[in-house]
Order: structure tokens, then sequence, then C-alpha cells
């Protein structure tokens, strides 16, 4: 009987919402334990008298249907009250496009905004996206948005440096015959470039930075223009000693800040043994090395000690060398000298 009764008293809610003012509804609702709902759903609006305790259940009840996407003014759990006025915001399906094709269906809820949609896409894709629109308004509907992927790629193109061959013209080497004495090793410098993508498309690129990996070292040909007096010939397959010493080497050149001296000074270029510099010209320590004595030095060549210097003192020898910056890379090193015997 108690379901019969109220099954009654919903009829004559529902006869009473369609013949009745909002007065004599409000009057019936509070006689007969009922609940008066107003229901905004878009530009629809319903008046209900519901016998539920909460909003989920009043849904319920009037068969109203919601998803996830949807959204309720108040949540499911609020307890109704007469009078209450319960807006629904309903899901917005819109489509998307990325570099002009493979449209994707996708629903966001209402109140969504074009750059809420452009952010996710971000993220669900890990690229940059570019959108030609205003990014602040709201999804509608129906809206189709196109997005162009946007990639900066960086490219590297790595590039040998040629070394170059000098040419020295000595006497420490016999007329006619040739001998490398440093092998030419080239360097590596690299090329890096910032390329942007539109749309999966090149469309510029930039110089982003060079590098030098490593310097190339010129080679070093000795061209022989005969020999400092009577010494074994450098290309020959062995030459004959009678004493190896371990020295201390270092290497000067006859400019100014090796000798104090000019080009056009008294005595520029010329050694304490009244030879003129060029390679294979050595200074030592008279007292260790006598002038005049035929030498092969280690990592230099064939040499004559026909010079002497204020700090060379003992086991040390000085290499003449023409530029002041194959002396500097030389540095000090220790070195074997070996002292030839008077054979040509």
């Amino acid at each position: 009987m108690k379901s019969i009764r109220a099954i009654l008293v919903v009829i004559l809610a529902v006869i009473a919402v369609t013949i009745f003012p909002l007065g004599v509804l409000t009057f019936f609702a509070t006689e007969s334990g009922l609940s008066q709902v107003i229901f905004h759903d878009g530009n629809e609006t319903r008046e209900f008298l519901v016998g539920s305790e909460t909003v989920g259940g009043f849904l319920h009840e009037v068969g109203i249907r919601t998803n996830e996407h949807d959204r309720l003014s108040h949540s499911p759990d609020a307890l109704l009250w007469d009078g209450i006025v319960i807006t629904v915001e309903r899901e917005v399906i819109y489509f998307v496009q990325t570099n002009g094709e493979n449209f994707e269906r996708c629903v966001v809820p209402f109140g969504t905004t074009i750059s809420d949609v452009h952010a996710q896409l971000q993220r669900d894709m890990n690229i940059a996206l570019i959108y030609d629109g205003d990014m602040n308004a709201l999804v509608k509907n129906g809206d189709i948005f196109s997005f162009d992927t946007w990639q900066l790629v960086y490219e590297t193109e790595y590039i040998p440096l040629p070394y170059e061959t000098i040419r020295n013209r000595t006497r420490a080497v016999s007329s006619g015959q040739e001998h490398l004495r440093v092998q030419g090793v080239e360097g590596e410098k690299s090329i890096t470039t910032a390329v942007l993508y539109i749309a999966g498309i090149e469309d510029h690129r930039d110089h982003y930075y060079t590098e030098i990996l490593s310097e190339p070292v010129n080679a070093i040909l000795d061209i022989g223009m005969g020999w400092l007096g009577s010494l074994t010939d450098v290309t020959a397959p062995d030459f004959h000693y009678f004493k190896r010493l371990q020295m201390e080497a270092t290497a000067y050149t006859a400019g100014f800040l090796c000798t104090g001296k000019n080009p056009g000074d008294p005595g520029y270029g010329v050694t304490a043994s009244g030879r003129h510099v060029e390679h294979g010209i050595v200074a030592v320590d008279r007292s260790v090395i006598p002038l005049g004595t035929r030498l092969y030095v280690e990592n230099y060549g064939f040499a004559i000690a026909a010079d002497v210097g204020g700090a060379i003192r003992g086991d040390k020898i000085d290499l003449f060398m023409y530029e002041r910056e194959d002396a500097l890379r030389f540095g000090r090193r220790s070195v074997n000298v070996w002292v030839l015997d008077d054979i040509s």
C-alpha cells in the first residue's frame, strides 16, 4: 500500500507541475514531502517534484544521464532542498588533425579552452605544436583544430682540416735526398647547424656552432742541399756512433727573444763557431760536447755542435728552429743524443 501511495503522489506531482503555478507547486511539495528541482540542461530548463534526498538520486529518479565529461553544478552526493537549481554542462566533441592529416575525434568537458587542448596534445605527442588562432577561445561542439608540429634538430658535420707540407732546404741532408722529418696529420672541425622543421618539412637552417676538434700537424720535409761537414747520410738505413747521451733539450731561434739580436744587427744568425744558423745547428756545453762534434738528436735529426748559450750547461742541448712557434711547441724534453763516428 505504501508503494502505491508513493506512486500516486509522484503522479499527482507531475500533474501539478504542468497545471499549477510555482507558488502552488511549492505548497504542494511542502505538504507532500517532495522537493522541487529546477534543472538547466544547455538551453533547456525543466522543473521536477521528486522524493529523492540527493542530487544523484534525483538524476536516477527522473532518468537523466550524465558521463565523466559532463560538469554538474552540484556533487551527486549533495543533499536536495526544495527549490534547488541544478545545472549540467554537457561534454564537448571536437576534431583534431596534425600536419594536415589524421582526423581524431576528441571529447572534453564544457569550458575547456583551445590552450588546454594544445597543452594536452603536446604532452601526449611529446613534441611542440603550432596553432594559428585564438588560444583562449572555448572549444565548441563540432570544432576542427589543425596543429602543425614544430621541431628544432641539430645536425653536425665533421670536416677534415688539411695539413701543409713545409719544405725545409738544409745542408743537414745530402744533396738530392729528402727526409720526412715530421709526418703530417689532418685536423678536424665540426659544424653544427640548427634545422627547423614545421609540419615535418624543413623550413630553414642556421649555422649554430663551429668547433675545432683537433689542429692539423704540418709535415716537415727536409730537402737535401749538402751536409754540415762529413756526416752519415740521413737517408741511410743506419748510422755509426760511439756514445749515447741522455740530455735535456730545448729549442731556440735567431730572433731577439732568444739571442737579443734583430735582423741587420752585427752577428745576427751567426753561431759561436762562426757558422750561420740553420736546421741542424745545436748549442751545447763545450766541456761536455766539443764544438764541431757530429750528432744525431732524437725527434730532431742529424746535427752539429756549433753554438753555445749562457743557460746551456752540463747535459743540456739547445736545438735551432726557424719558427718561434715550432720552438715553443717543442718545449723542454728529455732526448737521446748519439755522438756519431767520424765516418762519411
